[in-house]
C-alpha cells in the first residue's frame, strides 16, 4: 500500500486527520505560525505511527534567503519553547549532530555541532571563568553514521551519555517532508526521540527517553522529499478529485528500486549552512541564556 512519506507530526496530522491520534493547536507568534501536535500516549501513538509526545513546528520561511536579523529571531523563539521541553533544574546539556556531513542535505546535525559554544571542559578548567560569563553547561558529539564508523549512533551515544552524565540531550537531525512548500522552511522540535534515516527509509537503532535513561529533545530541519510522495502530491494537486487510482499508478511507476529516491532543493548547500546555523544559534540560547552577540563573542 502506498504511503506518503514524511518525519513531521503536522503532516501525519494532514493526511490522517481526526484519525491521526493527534490533536493540533496553532498560534501566530510575531511573524510565525507555529503548530502544537500532541501525540496521546498508547492508541495515539499506534495511529500516527509517531512516539508520544509534543511535536511544535516552526513555518520560518526561506529565512536563508533573509538577513541575520530575521535568522537571530526565528532562533530566539525556537529557543524559548526548547527550554520548555528541557527537564526542571537542567545545569548540563549533550548535543549530538546526527547525520553524514559528506551528503549535503544530511549534514545540518553535524555541522550545528560546530557552532555550539562547547562549555563543559571550562567548568573543570577556569570555574571562575565560567562562572562569571554566565555559560550553561554544554557539550557535543557528532557520531556520524554506520555505513562509515561500523558502529550505530545509539551505541556511540549511549556510551557518551554514561561517561558524561548529562541532565539533558538534544538531538539534531535532517528531516523528510511530505511538501515541497516545507523544505527548508519549517522547524520541528520535539520532546521524543529519533529513529535516525527514518524518514528516508534507512531506520536505525531508536535514540530516545527509553534508551538513553535521559530526557531527550530533538529538532530539525526537513531537507528531503520523497520522489513518491512528492510525484502524488503534486498529481493530486493538478487532478482534483480524480485520483482513486493514484497509489497504484505511483507504485508502478515507483518500483522498488525507484522508492528511494529522494528530491533536494539546488541550492542544498546554501540551505544546509543556513539550517545548521539556525539550529545551533537556537540551541546556544536555549543553553547558556545569553543574546546571539554576546554568545559570538566567545565564538569569534
Amino acid at each position: 500500500m502506498f504511503e506518503k512519506r514524511t518525519d513531521l507530526a503536522l503532516e501525519v496530522h494532514e493526511l490522517r486527520g481526526e484519525d491521526s491520534g493527534i490533536t493540533v493547536r496553532e498560534e501566530k507568534i510575531g511573524e510565525i505560525a507555529v503548530t502544537y501536535a500532541d501525540v496521546r500516549d498508547g492508541e495515539g501513538a499506534r495511529l500516527s505511527g509517531k512516539p508520544s509526545g509534543r511535536y511544535i513546528t516552526f513555518d520560518v520561511g526561506k529565512f536563508y534567503k533573509k538577513g541575520r536579523e530575521t535568522l537571530v529571531s526565528s532562533a530566539k523563539l525556537i529557543a524559548e519553547e526548547m527550554k520548555k521541553l528541557f527537564p526542571e533544574n537542567c545545569k548540563s546539556v549533550l548535543v549530538v549532530g546526527l547525520g553524514n556531513e559528506s551528503i549535503t542535505p544530511d549534514s545540518v546535525g553535524p555541522n550545528a555541532v560546530k557552532k555550539l559554544l562547547v562549555t563543559r571542559h571550562i567548568e573543570y578548567m577556569d570555574k571562575k571563568l565560567f562562572k562569571d560569563a554566565g555559560f550553561g553547561s554544554l557539550c557535543a558529539v557528532s557520531p556520524n553514521v554506520l555505513g562509515q564508523t561500523g558502529i550505530e549512533s545509539m551505541d556511540i551515544i549511549s556510551g557518551v551519555v554514561q561517561k558524561v552524565n548529562p541532565d539533558c540531550v538534544i538531538l539534531i537531525d535532517s528531516l523528510a517532508s511530505r511538501r515541497l512548500a516545507r523544505l527548508a522552511t519549517t522547524v520541528q522540535l520535539s520532546n521524543t526521540g529519533i529513529s535516525p534515516g527514518s524518514g528516508v527509509a534507512n531506520h536505525r537503532a531508536e535514540i530516545s527517553n527509553e534508551t538513553l535513561g535521559v530526557p531527550v529533545v530533538s529538532i530539525g530541519i526537513p531537507t528531503v522529499v520523497d520522489a513518491a510522495t512528492l510525484a502524488y502530491d503534486l498529481l493530486e494537486e493538478a487532478l482534483g478529485e480524480e485520483t482513486k487510482t493514484l497509489p497504484q499508478a505511483i507504485e508502478r511507476v515507483f518500483s522498488t528500486d525507484k522508492r528511494g529516491m529522494f528530491v533536494t532543493p539546488k541550492d542544498n548547500d546554501v540551505i544546509a549552512e543556513s539550517a545548521a546555523r539556525l539550529i545551533a544559534t537556537a540551541i546556544n540560547m536555549a543553553v547558556h541564556g545569553m543574546t546571539d552577540s554576546e554568545i559570538n563573542e566567545f565564538l569569534s
